[in-house]
Parts: C-alpha cells; structure tokens; sequence
C-alpha cells in the first residue's frame, strides 16, 4: 500500500489544530482553578461561597451582603491573572471595604492561569471569562438589584469591558478598571476597542509605580477615550501606588466607592 502524503496546506491544517488544541491548555489551567476553588471553599472564609453555573461548567464565587440597611447596589469583583477571588490584596480588601459602605459584593473565580498570557491567549481568557461575567450579573435578581457595578484588576479589569462591550447591560452603570493594560500598538487590541465602544462611565485607576504595560499605555488608554467622545471615562493615577497597591489599601477602597457611589448615583434600596 503506498504511503500517504501530507500536503503542504494538510501540514498546514495540522497544525493550526494542534495550536487550536493546546491554546486552552496554555491559557487556562482548569486543574489549578480547582485547587483554589477547594482551597477557598472553607468555614474559615468571610463571606459565602456560592457556585455558579456557565453551561455546563460550574465555577465559585464569594458573596458578600451589604452590612447596611440599605443597600447601594451589587458590586461584581474580578481579580488579576496569577491571584483569585480572596487574593489579599486588592480583591478581599475591597469585596469587604465595599460591603462594609453598602454593596451586595460578588467575588468571581476566574478561569487560572499559571503563565503570563500572550496576546492569543489573553484574548481567549477574556471570552472564557465572559460567560461568567454574565452569570454573575444573573445572579442578582433584577427586581430586588437594578444597580450593578464591575470592579476588575489587571486583566480582571480587560475581561470587565471586554464583556460589556459585547454584551451591553443596562443594569451595570460603572466599571472601575484597576491597573488596566492595552497593546498600545495593536488597533484591533480587545481592551482598546471597548474603551473606543462603551458608553459606561469606566474609571481607570493605576498606581505611578504601577506594571510598565500599564503605565506605558496610560496616554493611549486616555486618548482613545478622548478621540471617541467618552465622556464618561475618568483616568487617575495614584502617586506612589504598586501594581498590588501594597500599603495603599485604604486609600485605593476610598476612591473606588466614592466614584462608583458618585457615578451609579442610584437610591439605595432595602
């Protein structure tokens, strides 16, 4: 029986399924999601796990009641690339802060990731991610939560308009956007795009000491903002802030709840 030829264009083929293939892998590492989930799926947190279901996957989140009588609104808390939903910094500082002033809070687990994405992988982390975004709006009953908010660091942040802007919701009036990155050189960059697109008052706040990708694309983020009309888009730095705003905490939690209680500018409700 002769031996059968691969084609240069079934070479091609091949091989652009083995990337389709191992893409996922790459980007999100659904063992290591695991072993956070069961890790933070303890009597000892603060706050209540609940699990949220995307098709068929199920992922956890930790929700947080308002400790007011009233309630502002629900807050909905994306982390970084490389942390989750209780990380210390930044993400459990403020699903607490935030509940304390009157926010039903909602920290998601994103899908895990155990290497710096790149471009294609980000992009696919962002789609994965999107689905939960969405369940997690669902989860606030529209008759007793009208007022909705994103608060999302790093990528978090990126997945918070990327979702929007695909998926625009009336119910979510702010986004406040922590150490947010674009690819100043790529037009087409996911993020770029939705600053370009979104009509919701976003908030991009970074520290002066914050990641280099941040800083270094800070002009680009408030331009495009500016070339498109975005009236609602807001940029401030914080002087002397890391990208973990490491000994800032109380500071970054003042500024995130005085804007989104400013710019949701909703009644509370019981």
């Amino acid at each position: 029986m002769p031996k059968r030829q691969i084609t240069q264009p079934g070479i091609a083929a091949l091989l652009l399924l083995m990337v389709g293939l191992a893409l996922p892998l790459q980007a999100a590492n659904l063992s290591l999601e695991r072993r956070i989930s069961a890790t933070l799926d303890s009597p000892s947190l603060s706050g209540k796990v609940v699990w949220l279901e995307n098709g068929a996957n199920r992922f956890l989140a930790i929700y947080s009641p308002s400790e007011t009588k009233l309630s502002l609104g629900g807050a909905l808390i994306l982390h970084d690339q490389g942390t989750h939903a209780d990380w210390l910094e930044v993400v459990q500082p403020l699903r607490k802060h935030l509940a304390k002033q009157g926010w039903n809070t909602l920290a998601l687990q994103l899908p895990a990731t155990d290497a710096s994405p790149d471009a294609t992988a980000r992009l696919y982390l962002m789609e994965k991610a999107s689905a939960r975004i969405q369940s997690a709006i669902d989860y606030f009953d529209p008759q007793q939560q009208s007022n909705l908010v994103l608060v999302g660091h790093g990528l978090g942040a990126a997945m918070a308009l990327h979702h929007l802007a695909k998926q625009p919701n009336q119910r979510v009036n702010a986004i406040a956007a922590i150490s947010l990155s674009i690819d100043p050189s790529d037009e087409s960059d996911p993020v770029s795009e939705a600053i370009a697109q979104l009509e919701t008052p976003i908030l991009d706040l970074y520290g002066s000491r914050d990641l280099p990708v941040v800083t270094g694309s800070a002009a680009k983020r408030r331009q495009i903002a500016s070339a498109n009309a975005r009236e609602g888009y807001r940029q401030e730095v914080m002087t002397g802030a890391d990208h973990f705003f490491r000994g800032m905490q109380s500071s970054l939690q003042q500024r995130i709840h005085a804007w989104l209680k400013r710019t949701s500018a909703v009644e509370a409700q019981n």
